[in-house]
């Protein structure tokens, strides 16, 4: 009995090392979206798993998925947070943003997670194939898109005079540890350029607009050219969208239906964006919640915005007025599927829209007024079918571009930093907070603080001036 006892204890004993090995390595399972660098990319499907982290990762709420949208909107003319609020985005608001804000916190360190991961995927030694290029393509495209952003916010403008000025730090291998400086501005744009050039070499698979494609880096490059005022690629690039990409605008009678559909995945007008659905997505954190009646309801339109849209134009039925609190607001429903049961609105980072009004901005600059109004009348009588078109020409017409590129991609994120490119003035709305209403170009405010965070980690990382 005695040796029966002992061996039996002796029998638990492994039974139970055996199953608490097995359990912790059931709890130590890797995240389906993406590959440890320790794990090494070993095969193709490794690869695709590391270029759908990096696009997970570009969801999320801190940026494309909310903040920088949002951002863009608020610190321009075109939104402003309403008095009754969730305390959210109330220092874009107000312009009171300073190196410890937690929004600029997130757009930093998530752009730079998402970096990080594409750079485990470039890095990636797997012999050549069409797939394996596509996939590096991919995330090529990814990181130059990233830095567009990084750039755009955190540094000055390109121009001749800002290209030596500090931008953000270029970092190029996966690097958890790295401590970098910051590169110029010109440095960072040039290594823009090159990734997009190196992913439309390796391209040549097109999916859906959910994953980037040699159209999606076209059409980026284009815009990166139009904000280098290189007037002659930016033609050439959009052109060549237009032209060969196969995407088409959506017409009056779809238009509302286009942005109802929350992913739009056929090959119509949205070349690129992040796909979004009922299993992943970023819930109260979405940038619809932030607009929706039904979510936090904090940011309404400018009016006097919305009163710059005919009654004719079908862009206005993607707002609507209404009463709150005693005053006459005006609501945003171009992200209208907040409570929608199935599946949530996909983020447009890139439409074909948009291709037009470069292509139409490009030539105007390049002195052929009469083929940029062509390019402007394509869009704005697309959306308004009665419309004469436009006949301005000199800065008038410029001016309409700079005008319906604004009531085109309206709380998509592009508008504040447009007149930052265009050396503009900020002249907000009545709506707005007294104490922000007129940013002039000349303000430090106009480009984001490096986070607090990020200068107490780095010794080599140094402030924007004013902050």
């Amino acid at each position: 009995m005695k040796t029966n006892k002992y061996t039996i204890i002796h029998f638990m004993i492994i039974i139970l090392v055996v199953f608490s090995s097995c359990k912790k390595d059931f709890l130590d399972k890797e995240p389906y979206d993406a590959v440890p660098f320790e794990s090494a990319i070993l095969t193709e499907s490794d690869l695709d798993a590391a270029v759908n982290g990096v696009y997970s990762a570009m969801r999320g709420a801190a940026i494309y998925g909310r903040s920088l949208p949002i951002m863009n909107d608020i610190m321009a003319d075109n939104v402003y947070i309403f008095e009754i609020n969730s305390n959210r985005y109330i220092s874009f608001n107000t312009y009171a943003i300073f190196d410890d804000n937690g929004d600029v916190q997130g757009i930093w360190s998530d752009a730079y997670n998402s970096i990080l991961r594409a750079n485990q995927a470039i890095e990636s030694d797997l012999p050549a194939s069409a797939n394996v290029n596509q996939l590096v393509g991919e995330a090529l495209a990814a990181r130059a898109c990233l830095y567009f952003d990084l750039i755009r916010t955190f540094g000055k403008p390109y121009s001749p005079e800002n290209e030596n000025t500090l931008g953000v730090p270029l970092i190029l291998t996966y690097d958890p540890e790295i401590k970098p400086a910051r590169n110029t501005v010109g440095e960072v744009y040039n290594q823009i350029i090159a990734d997009l050039n190196q992913a439309i070499s390796l391209m040549t698979i097109e999916k859906n607009s959910e994953y980037l494609s040699i159209w999606a880096a076209k059409g980026l490059l284009a815009k990166v050219y139009q904000y280098m005022a290189d007037w002659e690629n930016a033609k050439t690039f959009s052109l060549d969208v237009i032209n060969n990409g196969g995407y088409a605008l959506v017409d009056s009678a779809n238009f509302i239906g286009y942005w109802s559909d929350p992913g739009a995945t056929v090959k119509s007008e949205t070349i690129f964006e992040l796909s979004l659905d009922i299993a992943q997505n970023n819930g109260n954190n979405s940038l619809s919640a932030i607009y929706d009646d039904d979510g936090y309801g904090d940011a309404m339109c400018d009016s006097n915005f919305y009163n710059s849209y005919s009654n004719g134009d079908i862009r206005k039925l993607l707002m609507y007025t209404a009463l709150r609190n005693g005053q006459d607001v005006v609501w945003v429903d171009k992200f209208p599927n907040y409570t929608n049961g199935t599946d949530v609105d996909d983020m447009k980072i890139l439409r074909l829209a948009e291709i037009y009004l470069i292509a139409a901005e490009a030539t105007y600059n390049l002195g052929d007024e009469s083929t940029a109004k062509d390019y402007l009348n394509t869009i704005a009588q697309t959306r308004e079918p009665a419309f004469a078109g436009y006949t301005s020409v000199g800065a008038a017409l410029l001016n309409d571009i700079t005008n319906e590129r604004r009531k085109e991609l309206a709380f998509e994120g592009n508008r504040f930093f447009d007149l930052n490119r265009l050396g503009l003035d900020i002249n907000r709305g009545l709506q707005s907070p007294p104490d922000a209403l007129n940013i002039s170009i000349d303000d430090h405010r106009r480009i984001l603080p490096i986070p607090l965070a990020e200068l107490n980690a780095n010794p080599n990382m140094v402030q924007n001036p004013g902050y």
